[in-house]
């Protein structure tokens, strides 16, 4: 390092911290001419502006902004995938594909690695989805960007998916990475036919509606929206299940629950659900159940089904 330090062990290192609140690594506090605090953090300013960041006001921030507002504009896929000589992606057996020929497709920008328990799971279902949308859509592809360790990982991963990728260590994940603040992986960026960015959170809406949330756009979330209400409107609004006697389930839309019906996790949508005891059935589950059901006056004698305990608080499978 060119610069200054504290002593190792110096007792103003801990104060510091306590100060500035520090809680993430690294952290690059600012402090200005005249003693003031200009900013508490500037690493990541600095590792996507580089020495443009300087000198980290406010102002400043503010231009940076409108330049990344006008590179976003200007956004193309080529200008994302393209940097000096590398214009190509990768198939199987190291084909070289040039990203020229995937100008006008629907993209979707797959940060993943073998190493990750969430990468490996996501997998099976954006394999899914891509089988299903490339047999409606063939103008539409799927890039892996690998955050893997070595390349043996790198290839046993890329065999199980039938996409593209960019090669194993190419400089154009960091760069990718900066543009996009990938934070964590699984990440699953969508670009669309014009090389703007559609979303940054397509991962999420594949896990909550799989193929049928192709191209991904701000349209077509209103759509599966509106067709989810339709879907909603012959359900009943309360029910009884022999699962839950404790109470009545309302039909709610709810996020990240998981059935206590058949433990299939939901990321989003409609749920029978009792918020006394947090309790939730799949309208399949709570539909299914209802055909057959005994008048709600009988269901209210009747003990809690087998194998399931209530406190009062929530209802369990003992």
């Amino acid at each position: 390092m060119p610069w200054f330090s504290l002593p190792i062990g110096d007792k103003n290192v801990g104060k510091l911290a306590r100060y500035f609140e520090l809680s993430t690594l690294p952290t690059l506090v600012i402090i200005g001419a005249d003693g003031k605090t200009v900013s508490k953090n500037v690493a990541e300013a600095i590792e996507e502006h580089g020495v443009l960041a300087y000198p980290f006001t406010p102002k400043k921030f503010e231009e940076l902004i409108e330049i990344e507002k006008a590179k976003e504009k200007a956004q193309t896929l080529e200008s994302i995938l393209i940097s000096g000589d590398r214009n190509f992606v990768i198939g199987k057996g190291g084909t070289e594909i040039p990203v020229s020929d995937l100008v006008g497709k629907n993209i979707l920008l797959y940060f993943s690695a073998h190493w990750c328990p969430p990468c490996r799971a996501f997998l099976p279902k954006l394999v899914e989805a891509y089988h299903k949308i490339k047999a409606k859509d063939d103008a539409f592809e799927v890039i892996f960007i690998s955050s893997d360790r070595d390349q043996g990982a790198f290839d046993e991963f890329f065999s199980g998916m039938p996409w593209l990728a960019l090669p194993f260590g190419d400089s154009r994940k960091a760069s990718l990475s900066r543009r996009f603040k990938v934070q964590g992986i699984p990440m699953l960026i969508a670009i669309g036919p014009t090389g703007q960015t559609v979303t940054k959170e397509a991962r999420d809406l594949v896990m909550q509606h799989g193929a049928n949330a192709y191209p991904f756009t701000e349209e077509r979330l209103k759509e599966i929206e509106a067709e989810s209400e339709e879907m909603a409107k012959g359900w009943p609004q309360k029910l009884k299940s022999a699962q839950h006697e404790e109470h009545e389930l309302a039909l709610a839309r709810r996020k990240d629950y998981t059935c206590d019906g058949c433990d299939e996790p939901e990321e989003e949508g409609w749920s029978f659900y009792c918020e006394a005891c947090n309790f939730d059935l799949h309208p399949k589950c709570a539909l299914e159940e209802d055909k057959g059901a005994k008048s709600d006056a009988k269901q209210e004698q009747d003990p809690p089904q087998e194998g399931w305990v209530c406190d009062g608080y929530v209802c369990k499978k003992a």
